[in-house]
């Protein structure tokens, strides 16, 4: 008896196993709008970044994403000096996959998390914002590639936002958006 509850429990085991997945990732990111003390631009970025995650369902799928990326300014003579705020990331990311049995599958999805900050002072050791950490919310959708049975190449567009980014003074809050162009490879174990 004991040896046919074992074999029943294979194929679950089978199962959990195909339900796991890792994501390496790389990109670019591009803040909206102006560093809201200075009124300086945000420049683009690069991120890195990597994703773990369960299916929940054959179409629903759980995971934890953690990303690092820079929220940049140049300088600006006389005023202030260029800024490079580090970005660490880490969000619980929904996803719907539309066609999960297809060779090309696209996908949308939300995530809520956490940011922490570094380099919180400009070139010229001005404090560029009193806070060391936000709440993120997302959205993004993307298409993924089948190269093969357990590995996928994707494509994603995420939209960030960093919620209530206090000023130097701590006065103030503004919220930051943040576009994400990302390509990844997907392992299925």
């Amino acid at each position: 008896m004991k040896l046919l509850r074992t074999l029943a429990l294979l194929p679950l085991a089978a199962a959990a196993s195909q339900a796991a997945t890792i994501e390496f990732q790389f990109g670019k990111n591009n803040p909206v709008g102006n560093n809201y003390d200075t009124g300086v631009k945000y420049n683009a970025g690069t991120l890195t970044g990597i994703t773990v995650a369960g299916n929940i369902s054959r179409s629903v799928e759980l995971g934890l994403n953690v990303n690092y990326k820079h929220l940049a300014t140049d300088a600006v003579t006389g005023l202030v000096g260029s800024t490079n705020l580090g970005v660490l990331n880490a969000s619980l990311d929904l996803t719907y996959d539309i066609n999960p049995r297809g060779g090309i599958s696209p996908f949308v999805g939300i995530g809520l998390g956490y940011a922490w900050l570094s380099n919180l002072y400009d070139t010229d050791g001005i404090p560029v914002t009193t806070s060391k950490g936000l709440f993120t919310a997302s959205a993004f959708a993307g298409v993924r590639f089948a190269i093969n049975n357990k590995l996928d190449f994707t494509l994603t567009a995420r939209d960030t936002h960093y919620i209530g980014l206090k000023n130097f003074d701590g006065s103030n809050k503004s919220n930051i958006q943040n576009w994400e162009a990302i390509a990844g490879l997907r392992y299925r174990f």
